[in-house]
């Protein structure tokens, strides 16, 4: 989507720029609790739970990480292929 690559990639530019401070974004699909109302908005796409989108604000927040875009359900990048 248009939005959440200008999201990613802020987020990607602003950690270089406010080092030490730290940044990262969540980048939920359609939460599987909101299926039967929103599922036809996300053909194709996986759900997640709340559960896992809880897990990665932790992560995003308490996370040593930063300029980290945590993408839910997770699914590899070109950076993770090996």
């Amino acid at each position: 989507m248009a939005g959440g690559g200008a999201i990613e990639a802020f987020v990607r530019a602003a950690a270089r720029e406010i080092a030490p401070r730290r940044i990262n974004a969540v980048s939920p699909s359609v939460f599987t609790e909101s299926l039967e109302d929103f599922g036809d908005f996300f053909p194709g796409f996986a759900p997640v739970s709340l559960a896992d989108v809880a897990r990665g604000y932790l992560k995003a927040i308490e996370g040593a990480s930063t300029g980290e875009v945590i993408t839910l359900p997770w699914r590899p990048t070109a950076a993770h292929r090996w």
